[in-house]
């Protein structure tokens, strides 16, 4: 129970000067929206959009903006110099990984939503099976969430910490990536869930070790 009230209350503190400042949210959303104009300008074939690119687009646009995001996840803590002292509570270091967890995935899930609509837009496509399109898009965002805790936390003291998040972050996140791309490929064909029940459950498996295995990791370097 003390992990849980202390791990809400950072959060609620990390969501208060999110929303004071808003910058966070706002570059994110400008980032994303950029990446977005480059990719459908870039596959534009003859003047017509090449709307199969979509779950590449989609997923490679999140993947990037959640970066960008994670660079500045434990800004506010380092910069006030809270950072240890929240580690060595006393309810250890869990509350703060769960609180930078969901903390970030309440940023992708905004960027989420309001990323989707736009590369469909840009792209002219239409999906024939939304619904396991955003299940995919759900399971990614928390793998994605809890791995980019991880090594957003890791590597807060480390020097290039901008260069080498990217090289952590991406082979570790792959299987999520190609999970999202394939389950919204099929989903654009109007394929049936048995045909993307493999692809769904390599994400649910990826997302169940990551709950048991990042806090532990993040607890065990944080000791």
């Amino acid at each position: 129970m003390t992990t849980l009230r202390l791990g809400w209350a950072l959060l609620r503190k990390d969501l208060a000067i999110a929303v004071r400042t808003r910058e966070v949210a706002g570059l994110l959303m400008l980032f994303a929206l950029l990446c977005a104009v480059v990719f459908a300008f870039g596959f534009l074939r003859q003047g017509r959009a090449a709307h199969e690119q979509l779950p590449g687009v989609l997923w490679v646009t999140l993947l990037f903006t959640n970066t960008l995001g994670l660079l500045r996840l434990f800004a506010p803590d380092e910069e006030a110099g809270a950072l240890p002292q929240v580690v060595r509570s006393i309810a250890g270091p869990a509350p703060l990984f769960w609180s930078k967890a969901a903390l970030q995935l309440c940023f992708s899930a905004l960027i989420c939503a309001f990323l989707a609509p736009v590369v469909a837009l840009f792209l002219d496509a239409r999906v024939a099976q939304p619904q396991w399109v955003a299940l995919a898009l759900a399971l990614g965002l928390v793998g994605q969430a809890l791995c980019g805790a991880l090594c957003a936390g890791l590597l807060t003291q480390v020097r290039l910490r901008e260069v080498l998040l990217p090289l952590v972050l991406y082979p570790l996140t792959a299987p999520l990536l190609l999970g999202g791309v394939q389950v919204a490929a099929l989903a654009m064909d109007g394929a049936q869930l048995a045909e993307m029940q493999g692809w769904l459950m390599l994400m649910v498996g990826f997302d169940l070790l990551a709950v048991v295995l990042c806090p532990w990791l993040f607890g065990r370097a944080s000791a």
